[in-house]
């Protein structure tokens, strides 16, 4: 691809890449609507009732499970209603990251920042930063719903001083009525152990949950970024979109993180975009999550002559199948006899061909999972994280080293 139509040409994949970049806000959050309404319930009393009460919510679960975007949603469907002027209050929805804002007053500037409360980065003191903060919504009579994100930063005994300030806001005594309510999200729920006991008991109230994605929640969330224009439908299959799901998806053993998906996503799309293809292939989706999260070379090495052989049998299989992403155990072991014959080397029976695919499996190098189509039931067998030609290099030379046979 040369660079003038890398500035200039037309993508055949991405309508808007844009949409698949995790600051991205979708029209859409599969999974995680009953979330959203529960933000809902727990901040109307704040919302409906001005002044009457704070509220203070805990949002917990590993990253990539919906957290942030779920605030960020809840944050702009409030910035709607106070546009159209459907709520009774002036509430600002202003959220901070402990991971670029480290220290207390890091935090607090930017959050005097988003009220339109200019603060250089000297002459104030911490608490004189927070006066400042109140006094602008009182004087505006205003609201403030304050998201504090990645909060385990903050968790630390060094730092929770400013977890412990940021609740005080909340507190009626730190203005002539409560003006300030709070969502503060963590990652890890054991980080919730570690802060004061205070703190602790503010957010014990409200605590909502977010798991790992399965693979099916998974391939639901990239098909809806599909469907609202990231790419075009003709560049993507379900296939590749069972390729992520199959590697991230939780109950496959992958981590559950929607970003990660989006990110392969978007890699495989431009990596099909740079060779000058119109679609993305299940080999462009092994190429990207290689490039995230690299395969171990070296346990290849470690493998027995057979297993090795299995193993570039199906990636010759999966390799000759460009747009499939599974293939059925009898399929391999036909392809692993067949390769056997043209190397000269002896065939081992079925029962062991079976036990090789259960070791690789064991060792996180394929995939398997049953399939009920068609008469029976069958075990399907992929490969979805391993770039196939690598991989075929790498076990060439297994191979030649362990049967002193060189595979062509």
């Amino acid at each position: 691809m040369s660079l003038g139509n890398v500035w200039g040409g037309e993508s055949r994949i991405f309508k808007d890449e844009t949409k698949l970049y995790p600051e991205y806000i979708p029209e859409k959050l599969p999974h995680r609507k009953n979330h959203l309404l529960e933000l809902v319930r727990i901040f109307r009393p704040f919302i409906t009732k001005p002044g009457s009460m704070p509220t203070r919510a805990a949002l917990v679960g590993p990253s990539g499970t919906g957290k942030t975007v779920t605030v960020l949603k809840f944050g702009d469907i409030l910035r709607r209603m106070v546009r159209r002027r459907q709520l009774p209050l002036d509430v600002a929805f202003v959220i901070v990251n402990c991971y670029i804002y480290k220290t207390a007053f890091a935090i607090y500037r930017e959050i005097a920042n988003a009220l339109g409360v200019s603060v250089p980065r000297r002459g104030f003191s911490k608490s004189e930063v927070l006066r400042l903060i109140i006094s602008q919504l009182e004087n505006e009579d205003r609201y403030m719903l304050l998201a504090i994100d990645e909060a385990d930063f903050l968790a630390k005994s060094s730092r929770d001083d400013a977890l412990y300030d940021l609740t005080r806001l909340t507190e009626a005594r730190m203005s002539r009525k409560p003006r300030v309510s709070l969502i503060v999200i963590l990652r890890n729920p054991l980080s919730a152990l570690t802060l004061d006991p205070h703190i602790r008991s503010t957010l014990a109230h409200h605590v909502i949950k977010f798991n790992p994605y399965s693979k099916k929640e998974i391939e639901d969330i990239l098909w809806a970024r599909v469907e609202e224009g990231a790419i075009y439908e003709s560049a993507v299959s379900e296939e590749v979109i069972e390729a992520i799901g199959a590697l991230v998806g939780h109950d496959m053993g992958g981590q559950g993180d929607a970003r990660l998906a989006l990110e392969i996503l978007l890699n495989a799309g431009r990596i099909a975009e740079s060779k000058g293809k119109s679609c993305i292939e299940v080999e462009d989706v092994r190429v990207a999550f290689s490039n995230v999260i690299p395969f171990p070379r070296e346990i290849l090495h470690h493998l027995e002559p057979h297993e090795a052989l299995l193993l570039y049998a199906l990636a010759m299989l999966l390799e000759e199948r460009r747009y499939v992403n599974w293939v059925t155990t009898g399929m391999l072991e036909r392809a692993y006899r067949e390769l056997c014959e043209d190397l000269g080397v002896s065939a081992r029976a079925h029962t062991m061909v079976w036990g090789y695919i259960q070791q690789l499996r064991n060792r996180g190098i394929v995939k398997t999972k049953l399939s009920t189509k068609g008469r029976g039931r069958t075990t399907q067998i992929s490969l979805p994280g391993v770039p196939l030609g690598p991989l075929k290099e790498e076990l060439a030379k297994v191979i030649e080293s362990k049967l002193g046979v060189r595979v062509f």
